[in-house]
């Protein structure tokens, strides 16, 4: 017995057509009201009304990915959501309530309530990189300095001679969670061999700005940067088991703004016979917990992003007069869509700072600056990164 066939077209035009089914947020997840259909075979309308569930949950499943990922993504990506996310449905619904049902002719149709797991949709849409693609693959690049139980002082890869730092235990770790997630990870230690970092920043205790600058010169979009330290708490109960406890502190920063778009803390405990074996194992717990808080506030905030609009720095220069910053501002309202907010944050000697809100990318929006018609200025793009767009006004 198979469901009501929806074929691509269908599929299509639920996408694009204000459709029955609704969708509400939610703190434990996406809250959605779907219309399932099945067909009535041999007037068993017991096998139809759980086939109709199942398509109503299928639709509420396909909802809720819709709002964590573009309308074009799920589209060009159709047949691996059919295999890899709409083939398991049921594993995404967090419960469900039938409000109405009614069998017409030779259809059964049910209408549902459902709660979808919003965490566990969002991490296999990660994993297949649907929400890393709609993001402009961001590579990202792991500093850690970490002190074991051995170990007199911090080690971090950008103190080194270049090319020889090995991978720290935490960084190690952090790779490998990421990698799992489909993150796209800059391999320093090849870098490192042609790239030369200043004395001012071979410190364990860097600032956002010196992240910032390390960060753009390894060509990453995200740095991950923080501490690990593992210390001895003695013998476990007179034996020859030794204790050691962890602590790891990291925080996400993006390269082209320098804001933050996560941070987190874990602690984690062990034992083993030898002290440094024991301080591995704790700094590598730790690591663990610390890496699935992290993934979960970057999917949040990528997938905030993709469906809610981010926030894009625009740095005008060349500005001859504040009239045409007011006409280029008017301009971007009334021609460019998905401006939630265009937000003036200053403006001296020519040169202004905007913040537009927009459900898009830099990339995108820049192409659709450039084409606009100002009448008495044009624009040239000079600069594109991950979150900001600079520019240059030419007067005509």
């Amino acid at each position: 017995m198979k469901t009501f066939i929806r074929n691509h077209l269908f599929f299509l035009l639920f996408l694009f057509l204000i459709p029955f089914n609704t969708l509400a947020a939610d703190p434990a997840g996406i809250n959605a009201t779907a219309e399932g259909v099945a067909v009535i075979v041999d007037n068993n309308t017991a096998l139809a009304r759980d086939q109709a569930v199942k398509d109503a949950l299928r639709m509420v499943v396909e909802q809720a990915v819709g709002t964590i990922v573009s309308s074009e993504t799920v589209v060009q990506n159709y047949e691996v959501l059919q295999d890899r996310i709409y083939s398991k449905t049921q594993g995404y619904i967090r419960n469900y309530n039938i409000i109405n049902e009614n069998p017409a002719g030779n259809l059964y149709r049910v209408t549902i309530q459902a709660t979808v797991a919003n965490g566990d949709l969002k991490n296999d849409l990660m994993a297949l990189g649907l929400l890393i693609a709609r993001k402009n693959m961001p590579r990202v690049i792991i500093m850690v300095a970490e002190q074991n139980v051995d170990m007199d002082d911090y080690t971090y890869w950008w103190h080194v001679v270049a090319g020889h730092a090995d991978l720290t235990i935490t960084e190690n770790t952090l790779m490998e969670k990421l990698a799992e997630k489909g993150f796209n990870i800059v391999d320093h230690s090849v870098k490192a061999k042609s790239l030369q970092i200043s004395n001012a920043y071979k410190i364990e205790s860097l600032t956002n700005d010196a992240i910032k600058t390390i960060g753009n010169l390894y060509d990453a979009e995200v740095v991950i940067y923080g501490k690990a330290l593992s210390k001895l708490a003695g013998s476990v109960m007179g034996s020859s088991m030794k204790s050691a406890q962890a602590d790891v502190s990291l925080r996400a920063v993006n390269t082209d703004n320098g804001q933050v778009i996560a941070s987190s803390t874990n602690h984690a405990a062990a034992v083993h016979p030898s002290e440094v074996n024991a301080g591995t194992e704790a700094l590598k717990q730790a690591a663990e917990g610390i890496a699935e808080k992290l993934i979960t506030q970057i999917i949040n905030r990528w997938s905030q992003d993709v469906s809610g609009g981010a926030m894009i720095q625009v740095v005008i220069s060349g500005i001859k007069s504040y009239n045409h910053l007011v006409k280029f501002k008017e301009m971007v309202q009334k021609k460019i869509r998905g401006v939630a907010g265009l937000y003036q944050r200053d403006f001296s000697s020519g040169v202004a700072t905007l913040d537009i809100n927009i459900s898009t990318t830099a990339q995108n929006l820049a192409d659709e600056l450039v084409v606009i018609d100002y009448g008495g200025f044009a624009i040239d793009i000079t600069g594109i990164t991950q979150n900001s767009i600079n520019l240059k006004m030419k007067m005509q």
